[in-house]
């Protein structure tokens, strides 16, 4: 939490680009959001409507507020001053961070170093990385994120991967090199922090196939990975008692990598509750 403070003044500069909103405006929402959600859960509108009765916010404020996309309660959400709470059917709801957790931000923890402890962990799980790489991952600061490297280089290797250089930390780059190369499949859904995040998208999966992957308005499709790359997308339906999966491969699969596609669809099966039925249609062409 105390790392995401570092991106309020960038969040601040796209909403008042995007929607004219200024820093005091946000200020005031983000206080009536704190008062309006005390000892409370609410729906978005509902939280919108307190808040209108609250402070004074125009036609134009309100629409934005109660939006899908939550941009004017990102800054919120960042102080540490909501979070989601239990959903209502379909709608999702919020409720203040300190009373859903036990705990409020305490104002004194240092957002860089919180950056810093963020970067080590996310190198310890995605390195080799680039900072461009980080800097997409935390919302689009390739500055920082170069800034923030370097102030813990002494804690990197650089080393080459896939032709380009990239670092990981010298702590993990012994076991790295010490690991045996594996092959895998798997099935991941739409909105998986993996296929969403991956970058540079060019070694995840090939131009003429990334329509197929990501789309603009629904998240990126489920995917198929071999070895860690999109290799097809892949969807379920329901089929009676069972669930029909099926996948849409981008290369040719042979016998063998049907077969552990049928073995990973066994995993999801027990996790949705239902057996589950591959079939596989013939290679997708590009787009």
């Amino acid at each position: 939490m105390a790392a995401s403070k570092s991106r309020l003044g960038y969040r601040d500069d796209k909403l008042f680009k995007q929607y004219g909103i200024s820093g005091n405006e946000i200020e005031r929402i983000t206080a009536g959001i704190h008062k309006a959600l005390d000892g409370c859960c609410l729906t978005r509108e509902e939280l919108a409507s307190k808040l209108a009765r609250q402070i004074k916010l125009n036609p134009k404020t309100r629409r934005v507020l109660v939006s899908g996309w939550g941009s004017l309660l990102q800054p919120a959400a960042l102080q540490g001053v909501l979070c989601f709470g239990p959903s209502q059917g379909p709608k999702v709801t919020f409720v203040r961070a300190d009373q859903w957790l036990g705990k409020g931000v305490d104002p004194r923890e240092n957002s860089e170093e919180a950056l810093k402890t963020l970067l080590r962990r996310f190198l310890a799980a995605y390195g080799p990385i680039t900072y461009q790489e980080f800097g997409h991952w935390w919302g689009g600061q390739p500055q920082m994120a170069q800034e923030l490297m370097s102030s813990i280089s002494e804690e990197l290797d650089q080393v080459e991967f896939e032709g380009h250089r990239a670092w990981v930390r010298k702590a993990d780059a012994e076991q790295i090199l010490r690991t045996p190369l594996t092959q895998s499949i798997r099935l991941l859904p739409s909105w998986d922090c993996y296929v969403m995040f991956y970058h540079p998208r060019g070694f995840f999966v090939p131009g003429n196939f990334r329509p197929r992957v990501f789309r603009q308005l629904q998240g990126n499709a489920p995917v198929l990975l071999l070895d860690g790359a999109v290799a097809g997308v892949w969807e379920r339906r329901q089929k009676g008692r069972q669930i029909e999966l099926r996948v849409e491969p981008f290369v040719r699969l042979n016998l063998s990598d049907q077969n552990r596609v049928n073995e990973e669809a066994i995993g999801l099966g027990e996790f949705l509750g239902a057996p589950v039925e591959v079939t596989f249609t013939k290679v997708a062409s590009p787009q």
